[in-house]
């Protein structure tokens, strides 16, 4: 595997874990949140300069009905993560309190409480389009080999049963509420573990992560069989 490559994934995998921590506020708190939220837009950048190529290709070659979902998710996430990072510098107190963005802290909290949700759920659809190349990963761990019949039932079986807990919490959490902003304040339960607040997060990851996995296949099948390109 290239060096590039192997930096990118890298870089990709920071990024998800750092998104993680971000959104289990009540158990990093204020200070902490604040430079992580540095972390990630440092990484942020680092994850665009390494894919210049593809921001090279947009508006070249074809536009099929993969590529248009893809590129459409691409553009939302980038919009939402800018949108969040740019309200956060501006309700900072801890890292970069002495940047004066013209922006009040009650619409940059609104801002930031929406867009910190939006790229949650975006982030985890990304991965999902993108999972093929995770399941190349691992055939190339395996020498090319498949896995057999009872692994690939046992995984597809374990992965909708953590999507089914993430449905659950997404519901549970009022998740829809803070991306409309049907509530202007998010509820953390401060007693909850931390092991158990990743747990949840991850869930949910994994939710959206699946759903955008199967759509990205299901897409696909549409083409081959003549659907709209």
């Amino acid at each position: 595997m290239k060096r590039k490559t192997i930096l990118r994934h890298i870089t990709d995998l920071a990024m998800t874990v750092l998104l993680l921590v971000l959104m289990a506020y009540s158990v990093t708190g204020q200070a902490i949140h604040e430079w992580m939220g540095i972390a990630l837009f440092v990484l942020f950048i680092i994850h665009h300069l390494l894919n210049l190529q593809w921001l090279r290709s947009v508006g070249k070659g074809r536009y099929p009905l993969a590529r248009i979902l893809q590129s459409v998710l691409v553009l939302l996430l980038f919009l939402s993560m800018i949108a969040q990072m740019v309200s956060g510098i501006a309700m900072s107190r801890h890292a970069l309190p002495f940047l004066n963005i013209p922006l009040s802290t009650s619409t940059a909290r609104l801002i930031h409480l929406s867009c910190g949700y939006w790229s949650f759920l975006l982030t985890s659809l990304h991965l999902g389009l993108h999972w093929n190349i995770f399941l190349a990963m691992g055939r190339k761990l395996r020498n090319g080999q498949s896995l057999s019949t009872k692994g690939k039932i046992a995984l597809r079986v374990a992965a909708g049963a953590v999507a089914l807990y993430g449905a659950k919490c997404f519901i549970q959490q009022n998740f829809v509420d803070y991306l409309f902003l049907k509530t202007e304040f998010v509820f953390f339960d401060y007693e909850k573990s931390p092991l158990l607040v990743f747990a949840e997060l991850t869930a949910m990851m994994v939710l959206w992560a699946l759903f955008g996995y199967l759509l990205r296949g299901m897409t696909i099948r549409w083409m081959k069989r003549g659907g709209i390109t």
